[in-house]
Order: C-alpha cells, then structure tokens, then sequence
C-alpha cells in the first residue's frame, strides 16, 4: 500500500511525537519543557541512567546524544517497536483518528467476510475474558495463578474461559448479532450432521492466539476438567493457519529487534511463562513441528533464533525434525541455535524452579545449528573407520542440501574440521570419557581465567576509597570479611586500616594514613601515594573520575559495585571446581552445578548493568565538569 507524503506529514502534524515516544519512555521532569515540546528521557535504544534522548515536538524529530540514534515517527515505530512501514502508519492514522486513503476499487467480498470472522473472533474474545475475572472464573484462575501466572500476565495475554456449559458462546455472541455461519467460518463454533451449532471450546482455560499484525486469528484452549486433547486450538480457517503463524510474535517483535535474540518454544503457555519471567522476545510453533513458513517468520524478528526444546525423546525428535527443515532455507547471516533443557523438563518447569536467572544461564549454552547437526550425525557413531566413513557421507550430504552456495561451502569445511577434530581425538592413547547423550547436549561450562591485572587494580582502588572515605569502613564492614581480597598484601593491609579506624576514628584521609603503624607504609604507598594528600596521587591514576570531584552518594555505588565484582570472582572460582567436584553424583550434581550456574550468571548480569549504569553517570559528571572548564573529557576505569 502506497501513501501519499501529504498524507504521512499530515499524520505527522496531528500526532505529537511525544506521544509515540512516550509509551517507551518516562520523561525527565528537571529537563523537559513539554509546554514547548521539549522533551527528554534516558534512551530507550541504549542502556543509560542519565537522559540524553531528546524529542522535539514542533520539529516531529527525535536524536540521543549517546547513541547517535535519530528519526520521526514512523521511523521510532519500525526501528523501536519492530513494526514493518505499513503498520506503523496504520498505528499512526488511528492515533490520529484519520482513515487510511481508500483503495481505487471496491473491496472483493472475500475481504468483508474476513472482517466478518474477525469481529466474532473479538468479540468470543472478549465474552472469554469477562467470563474468566467472573464470579464463575475462581476455579480457572486459581489454576492459572498455580501455574505461576500473575494477574498482569492473565491480562496482558487476553487469557479468558470457555466454561463447559454447551452453547454457551453461540447464545451469547447469537444475542450481539453475530450470525452463525460466522461463528462456523470463524472456527468458535461446529455443526455436526445437521444438527444444532455447538461450542467448539468447554471446560477450558483460552489464550488468543494473533497474527503478526496483532490480529485475533484463532484461540488454544488448556483442558481444566482433564478431557482429551488437552490443548486444543481453532481448526484450519481463512484467518488461522498455524503453520504459518508463531505465538506471541506481535508482542516479540519489538524486544526481539532491541535485543537481537529470539527464543522459539513449542508450546503457547511455555512462552507466556517465559515473557511473564521478563523475556519478552519469546514466541511459540503451537505445537507443531516447525515448518518452512515459521522458520521464515522467526527470521524476520531476529537473524539467528534459538531453539529451545523439551529434555524428552519427543523434544530431541522435534529438535532434529526443526533441523532438516532449517538446513535447506540457510543463507548468509540467518542460522538458528539450539538449546536442549534439561531431562524431563519444559521451558515452564524451568522457569517455575530457577526462575528468569535459571533460563538466562541456560540460554548461554545454546549450540549453534553447525554443531547441533555434527553432534547429531557423530552419535550415530564414529567409532571406527567404516562409521567415520559414513558420518563423513552424511555431513557431506547435509551440507549439499543448503541452497545458498557460500554457506554450503562454509558448512562443508566446517564438517571438515570438525571430523579432523575428532579423528586426531580418537588416534590418542589416552582414556575415553564417556560420550553419553551428545544430541543437542549443552557444552559444558568454561574455566572463569585466573587473577588477572586489573582485578589486582580493584582491590587497590577498593583500599584506597577507604582511605578516602573512612566512613566506608564502617558502613561496609560487614561485606569486608574474609575472602574479599586474593592478595595476601592488600588482606594484610584492610585488617590492619579497619583496627585503625576502630581505634581511632578518623574522620579525613590525611588523620587516617596518619595513624596507620609504620609497618603499612609501604602498602599504604602503593595503594595511597607518598604524603599527605587530599586525593592519594596512586588512587588518582587508577580512578581519574576522582578529578570530577563526584559526590559521596556516587563513590558509594561505585565501592558497592567494586564488592560485588571481588564477590563475584570466588562465585567464578566456585563454579569452575563444581564440574569436577561434583562427578559422579548423578542427576542431583547436574542441579547443583544448574543451580550454581544460574545464581553466578544472575550476579554478573547485575553487576554488568550496574557498571553500564556508574559508567553513563561518570560520563555524565566528566560532561558537565568539562562544559564547566574545569576538567577535559577523558576515559577512566568507569
């Protein structure tokens, strides 16, 4: 569909960029000046605690001054929201409340009888809904919340019920003027041998089920008085092919294009319980095995999603199913990676025992499709040099099946690699580790890297905030026990300023260095400087936004932070002893080094976010400080 400029800047001018901005957004109020569109707010394209995103009402344009990102409009739509052009200007014209310019010729009467379905799909939607936060829904909720479903995710998802009363939906929606061959069309409603319309859903928990415009197209339904099947979603009409479709991916489509990364489950309520964890860019093949078309959609919403699999024999099936349709449709910058859960357990089970932090480290084993495929054809066996004759057959054939030639070639020499890899592998002398189920396995953890330079520097920096504020001392005592520093120096050192201060209570640097013993001069040189200083000279070089004069409630966050990533240093050493500690004990050691993965993945994800947030505020006050003429811009551990 084709607008004309006219049309588009029109919908410009009627629409406040503010208020396509704003849904992202929360304003700053100490900077903003919304009487003359004027408008500021923390970027909603980067990561920062301190606003650089500016919009211009009058102008209809937006820029951040941190990331350099810039448009109007239709542009933060499709670039923030993931809305291809047509939809975001159809977003546009119904905030405007300005009909889109109509077509030349009338609209074909298979048109109006889409529309048609679509109403009644709505409105069974919303007779679901009504009916499930009524006094009749206590049941169904309760089974929803017990499933770890909160309100806001009930509502967010449109989730409703199909009470197992018989005509239940054909007399209500008969009484809003639907008609019946609607509700047929529609798939809501059956008329087997002549007989009377019947309700298609009873005695069921309903999810909507939308195209990727956002449109209700079908429904699923989760039995809740034990009837088979237990999923049952709307048959095959004009408006729902589940083939072509993916749950969830109107929702997805903007977290996906922010983050890059789209995860892809079987079933519809593993990816509600997922986006309800906080991972938003999730979508769902209905449970079917994943088909041409899906595979096509989920690559429109990110270039290499990740395929996350149930910890059974019908998951690993689906899993190798996924990969023969994948291999053929491969082409340059689109692959997929595969993540296989543990044992017994779906996306939901994951989610309910770990929570977000459990699925997160889990999602960083994910395998990419080129040794998802290796692993898969080398557990047929690879033993001896008929078996690795054939695996080198088969790989070659694979690879021969990827249209795209580059990517072919590359596939090829990859395999290539790989069995060169493992021939050497098995030429050695040495004792063979048990290859045990390799299919999609997730490989095992690294070995965190030893001690390095700059965690030395951290322990420096963290004695010399001490001394620089001596008041730390007592209000972080409790995290400065044992263990915090590896050097045996700087351990030395803080047992020996906290007894000082015990004794002494000194109020500045300078009492505090004075009152130290002779015998921690020469760490006190090292951490502090020589003499008697405001600023030790040693701490200013490691830490040079100390130059910024920043304030006390900042050098706080910044000592909180320091803590935590000499904390998170022996969680790291932790994990990398876990494997081998733990050989041999079976399932409960797999939960373990599971559990203890999630919990270190879940503290470096915070301490990442924390040191992004410290590191836009120190450039925030080097901005402000050299705007002042008093300090030049210039780059510091923050």
């Amino acid at each position: 569909m084709r607008f004309s400029p006219e049309f588009l800047a029109s919908l410009r001018e009627q629409v406040p960029l503010s208020q396509i901005v704003g849904r992202a957004v929360s304003w700053d109020k100490r900077k903003s000046q919304p009487g003359r569109g004027d408008l500021w707010a923390c970027c909603p394209f980067h990561q920062e605690k301190t606003p650089s995103f500016h919009v211009d009402d009058r102008k209809g344009y937006y820029h951040c001054f941190g990331c350099h990102e810039s448009g109007d409009h239709i542009s933060f739509l499709t670039n923030h929201d993931g809305m291809d052009f047509v939809d975001a200007v159809k977003e546009l014209a119904n905030l405007a409340g300005v009909p889109l310019p109509e077509p030349d010729r009338p609209e074909p009467a298979a048109f109006r009888e889409r529309r048609s379905e679509r109403s009644a799909l709505e409105a069974a939607a919303a007779l679901y809904e009504s009916t499930l936060w009524g006094t009749g829904g206590r049941a169904a909720r309760d089974y929803a919340t017990g499933r770890g479903f909160s309100e806001e995710t009930l509502k967010t998802f449109g989730f409703g019920l199909a009470p197992n009363t018989q005509g239940f939906l054909v007399r209500h929606l008969a009484r809003e003027g639907v008609a019946e061959r609607e509700l047929e069309r529609a798939g809501l409603a059956v008329r087997r041998d002549g007989g009377p319309l019947r309700d298609r859903f009873r005695g069921r928990l309903m999810v909507p089920i939308h195209d990727p415009r956002g449109r209700i197209v079908g429904f699923g339904g989760r039995t809740l008085d034990g009837r088979d099947p237990k999923y049952l979603n709307s048959p095959e009409t004009p408006l729902f092919d589940k083939s072509t479709l993916l749950f969830n991916a109107h929702r997805a489509r903007g977290p996906a294009h922010r983050s890059g990364r789209l995860f892809v489950v079987e079933g519809y309520l593993d990816a509600v319980a997922v986006a309800a964890a906080g991972v938003d860019e999730v979508v769902a093949s209905l449970g079917t095995a994943l088909t041409e078309a899906q595979i096509k959609l989920a690559w429109t919403l990110a270039d290499e999603p990740i395929l996350c699999f149930d910890g059974d024999n019908a998951g690993r099936s689906a899993a190798h199913r996924a990969i023969d349709r994948i291999i053929p449709l491969l082409s340059g910058g689109h692959s997929f990676h595969f993540l296989a859960l543990p044992e017994g357990q779906d996306p939901d089970d994951l989610i309910q025992s770990g929570g977000r932090a459990a699925f997160d480290a889990l999602a960083e084993r994910a395998v990419p499709l080129v040794d998802a495929v290796f692993e898969r054809e080398a557990d047929k066996g690879a033993d001896t040099p008929e078996r690795l004759a054939a695996l080198e057959s088969r790989l070659d054939a694979i690879a021969g099946q990827i249209g795209d030639e580059r990517v072919s070639r590359l596939y090829h020499r990859a395999f290539r690699d790989r069995l060169f890899a493992l021939r050497r592998a098995q030429s050695r002398p040495a004792k063979r580790e048990e290859r045990g189920r390799a299919t999609l396995a997730a490989p095992p953890l690294p070995a965190p890297a030893t001690l390095d330079r700059a965690l030395l520097d951290l322990e420096r920096i963290t004695l010399g905030l001490l001394i620089l504020r001596p008041s730390f001392i007592e209000r972080f005592g409790e995290r400065l026990g044992e263990g915090i520093f590896v050097s045996d120096a700087h351990a030395g050192f803080l047992s020996l300023v906290m007894e000082t201060y015990a004794q002494a209570l000194p109020e500045t640097p300078e009492d505090l260095t004075e009152a130290l013993p002779p015998h921690a001069r020469m760490c006190l040189s090292e951490v502090w400087g020589e003499g008697r200083h405001a600023v030790g000279p040693r701490l200013l070089e490691r830490f040079s936004i100390l130059t910024c004069e920043p304030g006390d409630d900042f050098l706080a966050r910044c000592m909180t932070l320091f803590l935590n990533r000499l904390s998170l240093r022996a969680e790291v050493a932790e994990l990398a002893n876990e494997p081998s500690r733990l050989a041999g004990s079976g399932a409960d050691g797999e939960s373990r080094l599971l559990s203890l993965s999630a919990a270190v993945h879940a503290h470096t994800t915070a301490v990442q976010d924390a040191e992004r947030a410290l590191a836009d505020e120190a450039a925030a006050i080097r901005r402000t400080r050299a705007l002042a003429g008093t300090v030049s811009p210039s780059k510091s551990l923050l």
